[in-house]
């Protein structure tokens, strides 16, 4: 018997040995210890190096002692490893004690030196132990040492003489007991050390006393979660009872397989079962103190589950119920203690196994007895009592005999007769007499009229009407048990409505007394009224067909749907309304397109048995779970008609190396959620250089453009099936959604544009079972000069500085050439060269302000580009000269549109350069910085117009700055954000208006000493919600009857007096009011209003 759930039953339970050698990317194959720290990654000391495990093959860092590198471990030969408080990790070699910080992975090194008595005794350090205070303890061949990590000096406890002067190449165990007490092995007994007095007992073997040590060469030290004191020596086992301070002595008996497997115990440790492990020279033995016998494992040759190598050196009991066994020459085996999902049914080689005729499963039954039937391809019928474990076989050579011995198909008809079906022949059980007998002898008329010699029988149902319906090799029967009528159908060429195929694989009868059945060459539909068959056959090129005609198995669920399974083509699903029918294939998550057998549990789930493994349907979901050997299977592959249900719905399948059995409501899963790591970062410059860099403590990392390609690597340290931890990942700012990597444990990217990125990871474990919360980093690609912020700035001040300059000496060579035109009036024909002269200068002049005023149109959105993003909407804009310091700006992201109606100090020229610096500010902040939330806009927009404007090395600024309004249409969340700097904000709604102040400063005019915050005001909207934003030249243009300002209380009774009316005529009535209003007036400043009206939303 093979079961999963290790030492729940008195057999010997099999075990699976999982192996990680050189192969697999170990430094050597003997594991002198094993170490799983804090963050759960697994550390193993070998004779060549120390090796950090990611949880995958190839995945393992090695450290390694180098001549010339002073932070590489002093000796290759790693005794043992520990671990502190502050995550240190200690290590005991041949050569020296290492502390080892892994998140700096600096190497501190403690040597002897022979004129400091506080230095480490000796350098050949067999053991190094971290007690529960935080103390590090080390054993040498002589004497038990303390350290002080803070002074870094050694106090010297224990000396005694070496008489046999033995040395070893095994590590002298030091442990705590649960009394604070010092454990210690050496070649001469077993140590206790009690602190506090600084006092030293030794126990050791006395030939007189039987309870007494059983050898004094001590090589293993452990208490189990009892308190109890385990001693493995040289020669024995020992179990040390604390109060009678007596030891009972365990040993090999030969002969006897239930004693220790090898007197050399090496490890000892305990599982979660309180089974005590114990490794020695010769193998695995674990005890059962319940019945105080030892369950033996050793290495079996050609058994790649089984033990590695029979010397065992270590053992470490790690999370997820896992016990790591380090072997000497056979690298690590992999223990895991979870119940496997399916329990396992076989007949293996050796002692306490179950007595089955094969393992190659044909059929089941269960009998009223709860007797189990297992019919097996030509090794006979086994009847299993469960409760026992007794197996009875019957085979064509037993007494009682059946017929042939490959029993293909069993079932019971109303009667309580269980019907047997083989390739040649039938044969009836009857349970209240314990009888078999042959069909002919149980049914007289078919030994006339039913040849089964050669015709292998395949399936058995009783209909409604008690009719026995008997799908074989050479057609369907029928048979009438009562009347002993027979009738064969088999294919007819001639005729459509007759069986797709002599041979039958499947039959069932649905919930409306149709038959449904399954044949090499199609898939039928009876009707027993009308006596006739309909076909549904594949077509080629059709999607509504069935998918395959070879139909291995018909299953009708409790919803009366009917579901096929076909040979190499997956599953289909009958629709009855459509009379068609939808596909499940490896696409849709099956393991495999072979289906054999189908099976619904008490849930409402479809269980289906395949050529690659079990696989599961959750039909509310519409989701497909594949199972594989690592759940416990019998194997990959499954056979045909190897499949049942119990009445208290535990699930059958057999398959080719046994039997599974399984309530699929018990099933569990790992719910070990894995701890994520990041663990290297590899990159590729563009002159093709690749360098590595560790991750352990990294929140942040810096590329250069040039660095083209990088690698992140990383590991989900949960190590059930490593090779199945999953991850997602998500590149901020780069596409901010969660991306599925599989089971892929690195990401690659390639040619990221220059900017800031946050890498977020989340893992999961063999079973899907996900940790939420992600771990992320930091990567910042520097741009190249030529696309940074400041170069940017740098060329629009050299171009805006350029017309500026030009501008200027223009200017000032017109005023001196005015200045001689008025000195020299005399001369009227100088004057009228100087005034044509002045003529060209003037258009040259304006001209080059022509040019500004395109350069700044061009920087400023197109109203198409407005009415796109807000089809009702309308922009006034008047400069007061040819060129503007109002301006406005529009943008789109993430569903959201940014407006900003921005007032620079002054007008026309100097304006006109600020709304440049402006512009390009807003457009840096929100598509390259990313930033979407208004007050931080203005926030970001008024450290970058004071930096650009700082005159000298005493930080005095320029009295320029910016008023704006800035509000941030959110569409998907039906909210305006709104902040401002002096310029407010209007929203009309039900003829009401709502006003908003932006904040009392401007961008860019800090008060020297003071930090000014802008605030966000966020405003939900609603449809047909007018917006205004503006500047403030429409309110303070001097006009009407009296010459004044036209002033905010009028300009809101006037917004509300249009808002009603479409936004065109909004924009020519605000227009025509204005100008109204001037008169003869000049206009005294830049005039700017934005307004919006609010769509469906």
């Amino acid at each position: 018997m093979s079961f999963n759930s290790i030492f729940l039953y008195s057999q010997k339970p099999s075990i699976t040995f999982e192996r990680l050698g050189i192969d697999q990317g170990l430094s050597q194959s003997s594991a002198n210890c094993i170490l799983e720290d804090e963050n759960n990654f697994l550390w193993i000391g070998t004779q060549e190096g120390l090796n950090k495990y990611y949880g995958q093959n190839f995945c393992f860092e090695i450290f390694k002692h180098d001549l010339v590198d002073t932070n590489s471990i002093s000796d290759i030969w790693v005794y043992d490893i520990a671990q502190d408080k502050n995550g240190n990790i200690w290590i005991a070699t041949r050569y020296g004690l290492n502390m080892l910080n892994p998140k700096t992975r600096k190497i501190k090194r403690y040597f002897q030196d022979i004129n400091e008595i506080s230095s480490l005794y000796n350098n050949e350090v067999f053991s190094v132990f971290v007690d529960s205070k935080g103390g590090v303890w080390v054993k040498t061949n002589d004497v038990l040492s303390l350290l002080d990590t803070t002074s870094g000096k050694f106090t010297h406890y224990e000396h005694y003489v070496n008489y046999f002067n033995t040395r070893s190449q095994t590590r002298f165990p030091i442990i705590e007991d649960k009394n604070g007490l010092i454990w210690y092995g050496t070649v001469d007994g077993l140590n206790s050390f009690d602190r506090n007095f600084e006092q030293s007992k030794r126990y050791k073997f006395d030939s007189a006393n039987p309870f007494s040590l059983s050898n004094n060469f001590v090589t293993a030290i452990f208490e189990d979660s009892k308190g109890t004191l385990w001693v493995g020596t040289q020669d024995g086992l020992n179990k040390f009872n604390k109060k009678k301070k007596t030891f009972e002595r365990y040993y090999n008996i030969p002969g006897n397989e239930n004693s220790l497997v090898n007197n050399s115990v090496k490890a000892i440790v305990e599982d979660n079962n309180g089974m005590i492990w114990v490794g020695t020279d010769g193998g695995l033995s674990i005890l059962d103190l319940g019945n105080n016998k030892f369950y033996n494992y050793r290495n079996q040759a050609n058994n790649p589950t089984g033990l590695s190598n029979n010397e065992i050196l270590s053992f470490y009991k790690g999370s997820s119920d896992i016990i790591w066994i380090g072997t000497n020459g056979g690298g690590i085996n992999k223990v895991d203690l979870k119940r496997k999902k399916f329990e396992i049914y076989r007949r293996e080689a050796g002692e306490n196994t179950l007595n089955f005729s094969s393992n190659v499963i044909a059929s089941f039954f269960i009998d009223r007895d709860s007797l189990l039937w297992v019919g097996t391809y030509g090794e006979g019928l086994n009847i299993y009592n469960r409760k026992t474990g007794h197996i009875d076989i019957y085979s064509k050579s037993t007494n009682p005999a059946i017929v042939d011995d490959y029993v293909h198909a069993i079932g019971e008809d109303s009667d309580g007769k269980i019907w047997i079906g083989t390739r040649n022949g039938i044969n009836i059980y009857d349970q209240e007499k314990k009888t078999f007998s042959l069909i002919q002898d149980y049914i007289p008329t078919t030994a006339k009229h039913l040849n089964l010699n050669s015709n292998r029988i395949y399936y058995f149902l009783e209909d409604r009407n008690k009719n026995m319906w008997i799908a074989s090799e050479r057609g369907l029967i029928k048979i009438n048990v009562k009347t002993e009528d027979i009738k064969i159908y088999r294919k007819n060429f001639r005729d459509s409505l007759s069986l797709c195929d002599d041979r039958v694989y499947s039959i069932i009868e649905d919930n409306e007394g149709f038959l449904w059945i399954g044949t090499t060459n199609g898939l039928n539909k009876y009707d027993p009224k009308k006596d006739v068959f309909y076909q549904y056959k594949s077509k080629l090129n059709s999607v509504n067909t069935i998918s395959h005609n070879t139909i291995y198995s018909v299953f009708e669920d409790s919803e009366g749907i009917i579901w096929i399974g076909t040979a190499g083509s997956g599953l289909n699903k009958y629709d009855k309304k459509s009379d068609t029918f939808v596909y499940y294939t490896e696409k849709n998550g099956l393991p495999n397109g072979t289906i054999y057998e189908i099976e619904e549990d008490n849930n409402g789930d479809l269980w289906f048995s395949t050529g690659r493994g079990l696989a599961k349907l959750d039909k509310k979901t519409n989701t497909i779970s594949s199972f594989t050997n690592d759940d416990g299977l019998q194997g990959l592959e499954f056979n045909n008609g190897a499949n049942f249900k119990s009445k208290d719905g535990e699930l059958f399948f057999g398959g080719t190396n046994g039997f599974n059995s399984f309530y699929p409501e018990l099933i569990k899963y790992n719910e070990n959620k894995p701890k994520t790591v990041f663990t290297y970062f590899e990159k590729t410059s563009t002159d093709g250089g690749l360098s590595r860099m560790y991750l352990d403590d990294i929140k942040e990392i810096h590329l250069s453009y040039k660095d083209h390609t990088f690698k992140i690597f990383f590991a989900a340290l949960e190590y059930t099936k490593p090779e199945k931890n999953s991850y997602m990942y998500m590149m901020e700012n780069l596409k901010d959604e969660w991306i599925s990597l599989g089971t892929q444990s690195f990401k690659t990217f390639s040619n990221i544009p220059p900017g800031e990125y946050i890498f977020h990871l989340k893992s999961s474990n063999n079973d899907l079972v996900w940790n939420e919360e992600p771990i992320s980093i930091k990567i910042i690609i520097e741009p190249p000069f030529w696309q940074t912020k400041w170069a940017y700035v740098l060329i629009i001040l050299i171009v805006v500085g350029s017309i500026y300059y030009f501008i200027e000496v223009r200017t000032r060579k017109l005023k001196a050439a005015n200045h001689i035109l008025r000195e020299k009036q005399s001369a009227a024909l100088e004057i009228a060269r100087q005034k044509e002269e002045l003529t060209v200068k003037n258009k040259n002049i304006t001209d080059s302000i022509n040019y500004a005023k395109r350069i700044q149109e061009a920087m400023m959105p197109s109203e198409y580009l407005f009415n796109k993003l807000l089809p009702e909407s309308f922009i006034l804009y008047k400069p007061k000269d040819i060129v503007s310091g109002d301006f406005y700006w529009i943008t789109e992201k993430n569903n959201k549109i940014f407006v900003a109606a921005v007032d620079c100090t002054g007008h026309g020229v100097p304006g006109a350069f600020m709304s440049i610096i402006g512009f390009d500010l807003l457009r840096n902040i929100t598509k390259e910085q990313g930033v979407e939330e208004p007050a931080q806009i203005l926030n970001l927009l008024n450290e970058g117009v004071t930096e650009t404007f700082v005159k000298n090395a005493d930080n005095q600024q320029v009295k320029d700055g910016m008023d704006i309004a800035l509000c941030v249409y959110d569409k998907e969340n039906s909210v305006v954000e709104f902040a401002g700097a002096l310029n407010p904000f209007f929203l009309i709604r039900d003829n009401d208006i709502i006003s908003i102040r932006g904040n009392r400063f401007s961008v860019g005019m800090v008060d020297k000493g003071v930090q000014h915050k802008f605030e966000k005001h966020v405003i939900p909207v609603k449809e047909g919600d007018v917006i205004y934003i503006f500047s403030d030249g429409y309110a303070d243009q001097f006009g009407g009857p009296f010459g004044k300002k036209f002033k905010y209380s009028r300009f809101r009774q006037l917004l509300l007096t249009v808002h009603s009316l479409p936004m065109r005529k909004q924009k020519a009535f605000l227009d025509e009011n204005i100008i109204s209003w001037m008169g003869e007036l000049e206009q005294v400043d830049d005039i700017l209003v934005i307004g919006f009206r609010i769509n469906k939303l």
